[in-house]
């Protein structure tokens, strides 16, 4: 939106004062917009700390007051956490001492040689189980990469044939079916006005620096002037 037809306290004049010479005298008038607005500032009210609160707080104390608290929360934290681990120390030690004073009883059914070599059983079938398994996952593995291979190239050749298909298609001299490929006709072929001046004689055009000499004016004149 331009300011053009907006209406100014000096709109600009042409003649003598016409380039910015003209000389403005003092002038009594102004515009509302120049008018301040807001002459004063907002002040505080009661409960916003305004300057005779704070001057009649006594900000020292407050700040004692709150670090004294501080502290205080700290070292009730911190006493609690000691007594909890202390408590956790003791109760540990003494399953110590009653697991050296009364040592567990083994089964008597059970005896050293007897446990190792259900271990060594045990070992044994767990690491044939797992040989079996990454026999297994090998298997699968290979399997799944083969079919991949063999799903790559069936697709590939579908789409072979698909652009051999297209191509015989497209090419009027291999596809038997003539009826598609003739020639569609204009929509001015069958018209009545049409090539009515391909008998006539083009005039050639020449170019005649002189107004009265021209053949434009010559025409002109034998037309309306005989």
């Amino acid at each position: 939106m331009t300011t053009a037809a907006r209406p100014t306290w000096a709109p600009a004049k042409g003649g003598n004062e016409q380039g910015g010479t003209r000389i403005f005298g003092p002038s009594q008038k102004f515009s509302s917009r120049d008018i301040a607005s807001h002459t004063t500032l907002k002040p505080r009210k009661e409960g916003q700390d305004t300057q005779d609160e704070v001057q009649k707080r006594n900000l020292r104390d407050e700040l004692e007051d709150r670090e004294r608290r501080h502290f205080s929360s700290r070292d009730d934290r911190d006493r609690r956490k000691g007594t909890s681990s202390s408590h956790l120390l003791l109760e540990g030690a003494k399953r110590d001492t009653e697991d050296r004073i009364f040592p567990r009883p083994d089964d008597a059914d059970d005896s050293d040689v007897d446990v190792k070599s259900d271990e060594s059983d045990d070992d044994d079938d767990e690491e044939d189980d797992t040989e079996a398994l990454l026999a297994e996952l090998e298997r699968m593995r290979k399997e799944k990469a083969e079919e991949k291979l063999r799903k790559e190239r069936q697709q590939q050749e579908e789409e072979l044939k698909v652009k051999e298909a297209e191509l015989v298609r497209g090419n009027p001299l291999l596809n038997n079916n003539t009826s598609a490929h003739i020639v569609k006709k204009r929509w001015d072929e069958d018209v009545v006005f049409k090539n009515q001046t391909r008998g006539e004689t083009k005039a050639t055009k020449r170019f005649i620096n002189d107004t009265i000499r021209s053949d434009f004016h010559r025409k002109f004149l034998h037309k309306y002037m005989k």
